[in-house]
Formats: C-alpha cells, sequence, structure tokens
C-alpha cells in the first residue's frame, strides 16, 4: 500500500505531520517541553510563613504529575507586600510556563487599590490551582495594652505590616478607617516571619496573619494565651474560630458591610498557583491537571496532616472566576476602600527591606 501512494500524498502528509507536531496543543508537546528542565515557583514573600510553606510543599509532590517530570525549584522574592514579585512576574519572567507563582491573594485587591503601583493586570493571567482558602487573622501579644474590640478602638497598640500591597497592611488600615481602630501602623518587615519576631520581641503589639500559618508555626502560644485571636477577615468564618468576627461583623452601616467584604474576597483565592500572560494553553490544561491530581495525593495529605496544615482545594477556573469577580468591583466601592490605604504608617527599626545604598555621583 505504501509503494502506491503518490509522492504528492507523501508530501501532504509530511507536511500535515510536520504542522502537527509543531502544534502546541499536541499532547507529547508539554512533555518535551518540561522534560529535563527547572519549573520555577515564584514566592512573592519570605521562606518562613505560609506562601513559602505551601510552595514547598506543593514542589516537592507535584512534579510527578506533570507531563516530562520537571525539576521545582522554588524562589522567593519578598518585598512591597508581595508586589515586588507580582510585578516582576508579569512584565520580566518568561511567558512559556518555566515559572509559575505564589502571589498574594490579595493580589487582584492590591492592583485596584493601587494601581499606580501595581504593574500587573490579574485578568491577563490564568490561575492553576488554590491549594487553600486563607482568612487572616489578627492576634495581639499577652502584654498588649488593649486586647478587645473595645479596648482597640481607644487604645493605641503597634501593628506589623510589610508593604501597602499586602494583607498585613490593608486590613488593620480597613479596620482602622472604617471601625475606628487606634493602630499604629509598623510597615517595612520582609514577610511574615520577621513581623511574628518583631511580635515576640515586643516591638510591635499585634500582628495580621494566615490563620493556617498561626495554626502551623505558633498554635501552642494561642493555646497559652500568650497570643490573642481578636478579628478574622474572610466571607466565611474559619471552622476553628467560629465565635470570631469577621471585619463585616463589627459595623452595622450596609455600605461598609460591602466594601469589608469586598477587600476580604482574596481569602477564598488563598494560597494558590498563577500561570503568566501567553503561557500556552497546552501548558496551561497540563499544569491544572496536575495541581488537581496533586491535591489528592496520599503521601502529601499525611505530610499536611503531621504538620496541622490544612487542605482545601480548588480548580483554577474556579478561582479565575473569584479574582475576575473582584476585579468587577464597582468603582465607588473601590474608591472608598483606597481612601482607607492612605493611613500613616512608620518604618519597622529591625528585620526591615535593606535600604538601597546611593550612588555616588561621578566628579
Amino acid at each position: 500500500m505504501l509503494k502506491r501512494t503518490s509522492i504528492a500524498v507523501l508530501a501532504a502528509a509530511a507536511i500535515l505531520g510536520g504542522v502537527i507536531a509543531s502544534s502546541p496543543s499536541k499532547a507529547g508537546s508539554v512533555a518535551d517541553f518540561y522534560k529535563g528542565k527547572d519549573l520555577t515557583f515564584l514566592v512573592g514573600y519570605s521562606a518562613g510563613g505560609s506562601y513559602g510553606f505551601y510552595a514547598r510543599l506543593m514542589a516537592e509532590h507535584m512534579a510527578q504529575y506533570i507531563p516530562g517530570k520537571p525539576n521545582i525549584i522554588v524562589q522567593h522574592m519578598p518585598g512591597g507586600g508581595g508586589s515586588k514579585a507580582a510585578n516582576y512576574f508579569y512584565n520580566v519572567a518568561p511567558k512559556d510556563g518555566s515559572m509559575v507563582a505564589f502571589l498574594a491573594d490579595a493580589a487582584p485587591l492590591a492592583q485596584l487599590l493601587r494601581p499606580k503601583k501595581m504593574k500587573y493586570d490579574i485578568a491577563k493571567m490564568t490561575y492553576i490551582g488554590s491549594i487553600v482558602p486563607v482568612n487572616p487573622v489578627i492576634v495581639v501579644r499577652r502584654q498588649a495594652k488593649a486586647r478587645s474590640i473595645e479596648a482597640l478602638k481607644k487604645t493605641e497598640i503597634a501593628i506589623a505590616c510589610s508593604g501597602r500591597g499586602s494583607q498585613s497592611y490593608i486590613m488593620p488600615a480597613m479596620l482602622k478607617y472604617f471601625i475606628g481602630f487606634k493602630w499604629k501602623l509598623i510597615c517595612g518587615y520582609k514577610g511574615s516571619a520577621p513581623m511574628t519576631l518583631a511580635l515576640q520581641r515586643g516591638e510591635v503589639d499585634a500582628q495580621s496573619s494566615a490563620w493556617i500559618s498561626w495554626k502551623i508555626r505558633h498554635f501552642d502560644a494561642i493555646q497559652k494565651g500568650d497570643l490573642k485571636p481578636v478579628v478574622q477577615v474572610g466571607l466565611k468564618r474559619e471552622a476553628d474560630l467560629p465565635d470570631l468576627p469577621l471585619m463585616q461583623d463589627l459595623t452595622d452601616d450596609a455600605d461598609i458591610k460591602r466594601i469589608l467584604e469586598f477587600v476580604s474576597s482574596g481569602s477564598a483565592i488563598g494560597r494558590s498557583i498563577i500561570a503568566g500572560p501567553g503561557t500556552p494553553k497546552d501548558r496551561i490544561a497540563a499544569l491544572r491537571k496536575a495541581f488537581d491530581k496533586t491535591v489528592k495525593d496520599p503521601k502529601l495529605l499525611a505530610f499536611a496532616k503531621k504538620r496541622n496544615a490544612i487542605i482545601d482545594p480548588k480548580p483554577g477556573a474556579e478561582v479565575q472566576e473569584i479574582a475576575l469577580r473582584a476585579l468587577n468591583t464597582p468603582k465607588e466601592l473601590v474608591e472608598r476602600a483606597r481612601a482607607a490605604t492612605k493611613a500613616k504608617t512608620e518604618k519597622c527599626q529591625k528585620n526591615c527591606k535593606k535600604k538601597k545604598k546611593k550612588k555616588k555621583k561621578k566628579s
């Protein structure tokens, strides 16, 4: 049969075969791309927090489910409450699927509240999936002068934050502006671990960090009363904290409730993986499929249970919808929320960002 095939037909078949082989939609092309290569997980925070923990957890288990089984490495880029990594990822990082990111859950919110500083567009990126939803919880240390909702409205205490694009600044700023908390915001810490160190040393009195992070790293201190949760941020209360109020529970004003619910939308995004703009669709599909398998992996689940870590995943398409809904928030609500983010801050003195050295002028 082959001998009877005309030269023209063979040529056409060869051309067609070449088109199929070069098509990014062919399953084998994903394996060819990742085989023998590194896949980088870019993390917008320091290694000691929940972003780093979940990035390492996924890095240890996800490669086996990705065609080509790449070597996964975790790269941390703290700064600006996650905005440094987000801006780099969107504008500089490769757009071929060789790098994905663990960006701030509040990234869509920060994009709306600080458009001049946030040089990215979440709508043009693609979520691979969310490992766990995250409710930030504000805790105060035992020695703080105010440790209740009412006391925090009357007495000023210091609360740590990283950058203005992070929930560690945004959520306390909302409570200060709309609820009347008398925070002194001390900003500039590199991430949640340095903030907690400052809290333990008495340099600050309070900190907003993910409940999953508190639960993994400092649950004993909370049980002993050394750290006391006072308010949580999210659309739904944590199962572990059914009696701890959400921000929006602290007001009867319907408009303020809507604003606080808007700024809490990132809690549903949680610790998630996102791909950059322009990433080929077949690689997105492969990464999403690998993510869905990884979060069900028995070894991952066993390790998470041992570490008291929560695994409560959402598929990428569902996370994408949550982010897009946040980006479509009415402008008037965004403007009122933006006004709250102009709270005065003071710079931290220890474990802070390194100051850039001034270049000497040439004589």
